[in-house]
């Protein structure tokens, strides 16, 4: 059964419009679109030294899967949230954007990776209402590219609900 299902031709292309240079951001590039915020299950940013001494046991890695997972559940009911994949390459290449199938289909999508090897299962969504795009990223931290500085307080609200913490560049 499809996980997803894709969007009529006009809200691609509506959606397309909203989020300029997602391609970029997938690709981890500077735009001058977006400014980023952080979502974390650590309260500060690492230093190096925590960083590198930061060896979490199974039930560690599941508590922190845990409340990620938690966090895109708050974000996913009280917003709309999309997924999008590409099509095409390069300079051609267009997002295409895809709704969820069922909350079930939601709910393992939203379900962090871990420790995958490959950043190919990431989640990857767009939320329109918030014209903000959130990317699942590596140690336990998630990243939102946010174009209005005032959908902080609500990101913050629903990190404080999750027991995750919102962290600004």
């Amino acid at each position: 059964m499809r996980k997803f299902l894709n969007l009529s031709k006009n809200r691609q292309v509506e959606l397309n419009t909203k989020f300029p240079d997602l391609f970029k951001l997938y690709c981890v590039d500077e735009t001058p679109h977006y400014k980023k915020v952080a979502i974390s299950v650590f309260d500060h940013w690492l230093t190096r030294e925590e960083f590198q001494e930061d060896y979490p046991d199974q039930e560690e890695k599941l508590r922190r899967d845990k409340l990620l997972h938690n966090f895109a559940k708050v974000m996913s009911q009280n917003t709309e949230v999309l997924n999008f994949k590409f099509k095409g390459k390069w300079e051609r290449c267009l997002p295409s954007f895809r709704k969820f199938n069922s909350q079930e289909a939601m709910g393992n999508y939203l379900h962090p990776a871990g420790d995958n090897d490959s950043s190919d299962k990431f989640c990857r969504l767009v939320l329109p209402e918030f014209e903000a795009v959130y990317f699942e990223s590596w140690d336990y931290t998630n990243i939102f590219y946010i174009q209005n500085d005032n959908v902080i307080p609500q990101i913050k609200k629903w990190a404080n609900e999750s027991g995750v913490y919102c962290l600004e560049y």
